[in-house]
């Protein structure tokens, strides 16, 4: 089970890079001109449910991580790996719940799209840096 979780945690990511993309454009080129009130589009809902799946899978391999390793602040790749990275991640989720929230409480489209283009953008931006400092480039490539 631990691996197959290991192997959704790594080809995930292809689309949590690619929705908040999605999202972003959709939003501005749909709701630049609209001036009632509504919803945000479902692409955002989507991706603001799919990034927390993907918390939630990375969660539960960083506590099966957690329970087999100790000395986890001594090691600086382990540290990077079950502290810093999880972090970082967090955030950034925070930062999607936090624009699909203030999205949908936007009085009009224009609002809700530059809610969503700054925090999906900002939680997209962290999780690339969160990504590149656990060298995951390189991970997609061979499937360690």
């Amino acid at each position: 089970m631990q691996t197959g979780f290991k192997h959704l945690h790594i080809l995930l990511p292809y689309l949590l890079l690619l929705l908040p993309v999605l999202a972003i454009v959709v939003s501005l080129v749909k709701e630049k001109n609209e001036t009632v009130s509504g919803k945000p589009s479902k692409l955002v809902l989507f991706t603001l449910i799919f990034s927390h799946v993907q918390l939630l899978v990375g969660l539960v391999l960083l506590v099966v991580n957690i329970m087999s390793n100790s000395n986890i602040m001594k090691t600086p790749e382990l540290r990077k790996k079950l502290v810093e990275h999880p972090a970082m991640m967090i955030l950034a989720v925070v930062f999607i719940t936090i624009g699909y929230s203030k999205a949908k409480r936007a009085a009009n489209g224009r609002e809700r799209a530059k809610k969503i283009a700054i925090f999906y953008g900002l939680g997209l931006l962290i999780s690339i840096v969160a990504m590149s400092y656990m060298g995951y480039w390189s991970k997609m490539a061979f499937m360690h």
